[in-house]
């Protein structure tokens, strides 16, 4: 865990550009008791030890067996969290089960999005919680790598017609990842595909200068949002 804590300190990725305006509100949608959670494309596990805490139980599901691996490692102290390699149309979850669900940036990688979002409100209990993200366009597509992205995004109505049309209640939403982030994810894939180096981490620091928009325009999506 903490060779991937330091990794972070010095190298500038996804995880650091989404820092500045994302992970506020992830947590504050989350809230601060769980129940029975799953993380649903946990990744590298960045809300893991977050939920742990505020969970009866926390499992950890990715179609990434490697990836998966690592994450286990890192919180492999962590009692009451459990990790499973499963794809998110066959979860392995009975009907009604989960309290909460956290599925971050997955759903366009997926050719069967709606099938996805109908197997999350199969596992859902009523009145269980989904805190979702996905990438709103313009973003990059690639359909033919595996986990590429299938689609460039959903505008907040394409994604609002998924999710009721899949069996949820939208409550909340929220813009996150403006100008400044964009122009931080342009410079570190500039830096990556023409040094072929990681970016230093003071790149990612570009993001932050979302902070000084307009907080009034930001929360309506104005100022190229780059999730909701």
């Amino acid at each position: 865990y903490w060779v991937w804590r330091l990794y972070h300190l010095f190298v500038a990725d996804a995880v650091a550009i989404q820092r500045p305006t994302k992970y506020n509100l992830v947590r504050e949608f989350l809230g601060n008791s769980l129940g029975i959670a799953a993380d649903i494309g946990c990744g590298p596990g960045v809300f893991v030890r977050y939920m742990s805490p505020r969970s009866k139980h926390l499992i950890g599901l990715d179609v990434d067996s490697d990836s998966l691996e690592r994450c286990k490692s890192r919180h492999r102290r962590l009692r009451n969290v459990d990790f499973s390699v499963t794809i998110v149309n066959r979860l392995p979850f009975a009907d009604e089960r989960v309290d909460t669900v956290l599925f971050l940036e997955v759903l366009e990688h997926l050719v069967e999005d709606g099938a996805a979002l109908h197997e999350i409100c199969r596992v859902l209990r009523p009145g269980g919680k989904l805190v979702l993200s996905v990438p709103v366009p313009p973003g990059e597509v690639n359909v033919d790598s595996e986990w590429g992205h299938k689609r460039e995004g959903y505008e907040l109505s394409e994604i609002s017609q998924l999710l009721v049309a899949n069996g949820f209640e939208i409550v909340n939403h929220a813009f996150a990842e403006f100008t400044f982030s964009r122009v931080a994810y342009q410079t570190v894939r500039w830096w990556r595909q023409s040094l072929r180096l990681p970016a230093p981490i003071f790149l990612s620091w570009i993001a932050y200068g979302d902070h000084l928009l307009d907080s009034n325009k930001t929360e309506k999506g104005s100022h190229t949002p780059a999730t909701v």
